[in-house]
């Protein structure tokens, strides 16, 4: 328990490295058949709780497989308990991971679940959680009403003041009201909550919001394409300083696109070069494909410029 709760205090602030060391001493120390009676003490299995967050470290550091291995295994744990807030909790943590990978197809059923045992049982905070997260898949599917739902779950979370996954959240709804042509109101919801990291030190996700701040700079009508490789670096330097190899990836693609766009193939091919290494192909991480179709378009462009050159 005490590494479990170290380990979850040290992702909150960002610092991956000193989560993952306490997360795996935490699973390490835990077995299930001696353990989960203590699901009765602490009110859902902390083994299981232990696992989803160890997952959750692990991705960013770039041990994207291994991640969703345990995420898998630690949903399959607490549906064996059938302790309901053990599995309430799953439900709950599956669909945010699947949200941080931005994979709604992986949360729809499970945010679904997780809002009839939070009403079948009545509890509130995985009420909000539910209603959440299941607007996000659904606003992700195209359902026009759906973003209704997602400012259901946040007056939800104000009115039982809760703060954690905030950062998330607040970065979901930003990108949903651009999608939706509301890229003004997307940065403001954006940057109110850039401040409200500044006040909680909630920084596990503060690159993926920079990254994204970057995208939404350039669906403004003209595009502030300076801001945007601001904000793009900005979130590098934040993922590096972390050892968050998976956002800073995410952050070099989105800089290395926006390069490309302004005739700078020869820097876009290099960051990708480095943002790549150690990284194999991976259905967990599309991003290493994108990255790596990227590459071979700098390459193509740079040897047909260097014909024509010639010519």
């Amino acid at each position: 328990m005490a590494h479990r709760v170290f380990g979850i205090t040290c992702w909150f602030q960002g610092d991956y490295v000193s989560a993952r060391v306490h997360l795996e001493q935490a699973v390490a120390a835990y077995d299930h058949e001696r353990d989960c009676h203590l699901a009765s003490r602490f009110g859902y299995d902390p083994g299981v709780v232990a696992m989803f967050f160890l997952g959750l470290v692990l991705w960013p550091l770039g041990e994207v497989d291994r991640a969703a291995r345990l995420a898998e295994e630690a949903l399959s744990l607490a549906v064996r308990s059938d302790t309901v807030p053990t599995v309430a909790c799953a439900h709950c943590y599956t669909c945010i991971f699947a949200a941080i990978r931005r994979k709604s197809d992986r949360a729809t059923e499970r945010a679904s679940a997780l809002l009839t045992l939070a009403r079948e049982h009545e509890l509130p905070i995985w009420l909000m959680h539910g209603t959440f997260l299941h607007g996000w898949a659904r606003c992700c599917s195209s359902d026009p009403d759906a973003s209704t739902e997602m400012r259901e779950g946040l007056a939800l979370a104000r009115k039982l003041d809760i703060g954690l996954w905030l950062s998330l959240y607040g970065t979901l709804v930003a990108e949903v009201e651009a999608d939706a042509g509301l890229v003004e109101a997307g940065l403001a919801t954006l940057d109110a909550q850039l401040l409200e990291v500044e006040r909680t030190e909630e920084r596990w996700f503060v690159a993926e919001m920079h990254r994204v701040r970057g995208e939404l700079l350039l669906k403004v009508q003209p595009p502030d394409v300076t801001a945007a490789e601001s904000a793009f670096l900005r979130a590098i330097e934040i993922a590096r300083s972390q050892q968050a190899r998976t956002f800073e990836l995410r952050a070099t693609l989105s800089l290395a696109k926006l390069y490309q766009t302004t005739d700078r193939n020869q820097a876009a091919s290099e960051l990708l070069v480095a943002a790549l290494a150690g990284f194999g192909a991976s259905p967990e991480l599309p991003e290493v494909g994108e990255a790596q179709r990227l590459m071979r378009l700098s390459a193509t462009w740079r040897a047909t410029t260097r014909k024509e050159y010639r010519a």
